[in-house]
């Protein structure tokens, strides 16, 4: 370990938890513990943390004290995992229908809660409220992934990303985090090459990126005899990772990647490096797999319902992710106890090339869309479609805050993107696949 690994770990992490009010370090110490837990352990460990939050919901959660009320449960019939099934299911239609403050804990301290809206991905967004020791944990269960790569705090990595750093609080993050952040938003092919002279330049012993970036600049990368730089491992996060895009990737820089998945209110769920099945970090908190009738699958597909064992500010309880994951039955090869997934298959990351020779992903429209959030909270679903004849429409569902003005902002905004006429399409609704998501980008062939 060098001297920078120890400088990162022993002082600049502390002091970015005493600066932003966190306890990273802490967290990060008891997951290192909890890595040699038996099952037995684990599940003693989830029953506790869940009759917390089970208590917390049921007396200070509007949504929740009304619903325990109208069912007759008390949070005293909530003792075990094995119980949750008597607490009905929620979902984001759910939460937008009741409002943020129906399901935010009444009392729970301002300064220690913090406002977040969901990425939008599947073109419907949802607002809540993270706690800063919520946040904590689930940054700690995210290191402990790389960690058991072998990574530590200060080893240099690079992050592709869609936008670049504003804030100096980002900029002083990445410096000492020892990370390269890389912007790769409406990309051209010349971005292509720039971004692997950069990566190559730097030469990192990690990335960190989306899937779609990655084969954009892999699929580039084979044409070229002049990138060798081969990192440790690649980390792959926020869409799904097919495995035609693993294969091209993992081929043209020549390691391993590491996938994992999460959404608002999931635990944290990433690949081992020792075999190619997903682990649930069951610290974090707790994951049901369910078919369409609510019951579990323990062997097949179902449906991802999660518990966050550590918001007590905005409990996310049986939270219906709507994202589609196979189980079975066989305990993992590499002997971890922990709930074992063998394939993540509910996220979709669409794009296409635009006239202009720019690429336009999912990641540019959620980037607009937290960029101007006046547009984004009267929006319940959209979807953005490029027609056969070449002409874009944007598919809205609108809310009561949906007006003739926003109506005018899309299209202007949206036309001056792409160089011509975007139309506004208002619909009822927009379907859900088979996999339970909405595609968020359509290209029409």
């Amino acid at each position: 370990m060098s001297f920078r690994n120890y400088l990162s770990e022993g002082l600049f992490l502390n002091l970015s938890d005493l600066a932003l009010h966190q306890c990273t370090a802490r967290f990060m110490k008891f997951l290192r513990e909890t890595k040699s837990w038996t099952r037995e352990q684990l599940d003693a460990y989830q029953n506790e943390r869940l009759r917390m939050l089970v208590k917390q919901a049921a007396t200070n959660v509007p949504y929740y004290r009304d619903l325990f009320t109208k069912i007759g449960l008390s949070y005293n019939d909530i003792q075990t995992k094995e119980d949750l099934y008597k607490i009905p299911i929620v979902d984001k239609s759910i939460m937008r229908e009741e409002g943020l403050e129906r399901f935010t804990a009444i009392g729970f301290p301002e300064k220690e809660r913090v406002l977040q809206r969901s990425g939008g991905s599947t073109g419907e967004p949802v607002s809540f409220y993270t706690t800063k020791e919520e946040n904590s944990m689930n940054l700690a269960a995210k290191l402990q992934t790389w960690y058991n790569t072998g990574y530590r705090l200060g080893d240099r990595y690079v992050k592709i990303a869609n936008s670049e750093r504003t804030s100096w609080k980002k900029k002083l993050q990445d410096f000492t985090n020892n990370s390269i952040l890389i912007s790769f938003s409406n990309v051209e092919e010349k971005d292509l090459r720039a971004t692997l002279e950069k990566i190559e330049s730097s030469k990192p012993l990690y990335i960190r990126s989306y899937p779609l970036p990655l084969y954009l600049l892999a699929q580039y990368k084979k044409t070229c005899n002049d990138f060798h730089h081969r990192p440790k491992y690649i980390f792959t996060t926020g869409s799904t990772l097919s495995e035609d895009y693993r294969e091209t990737i993992e081929n043209a820089f020549g390691c391993k990647i590491i996938d994992s998945y999460s959404c608002e209110g999931n635990a944290n769920v990433s690949q081992s490096p020792q075999c190619n099945y997903y682990h649930v970090s069951e610290e974090f908190g707790i994951t049901e797999v369910l078919d369409k009738d609510n019951n579990p699958v323990s062997n097949g597909i179902g449906r991802v319902v999660s518990t966050d064992l550590w918001n007590f500010a905005h409990p996310f309880l049986r939270y219906d992710t709507q994202d589609l994951v196979e189980v079975c039955e066989e305990p993992c090869p590499c002997g971890n106890p922990r709930k074992m997934i063998k394939r993540i298959m509910g996220r979709e990351c669409e794009s296409f090339l635009q006239s202009n020779g720019k690429y336009f992903t999912v990641h540019d429209l959620t980037g607009f869309l937290k960029k101007y959030e006046n547009i984004n909270e009267a929006i319940d679903a959209y979807q953005l479609v490029k027609k056969k004849d070449g002409t874009i429409a944007f598919r809205v569902v609108g809310n009561a805050l949906f007006s003739t003005e926003s109506e005018h902002f899309l299209e202007n905004y949206w036309s001056e993107q792409f160089g011509k006429t975007v139309s506004v399409e208002k619909v009822d609704q927009i379907p859900l696949l088979n996999n339970n998501k909405r595609l968020t980008i359509i290209e029409e062939k």
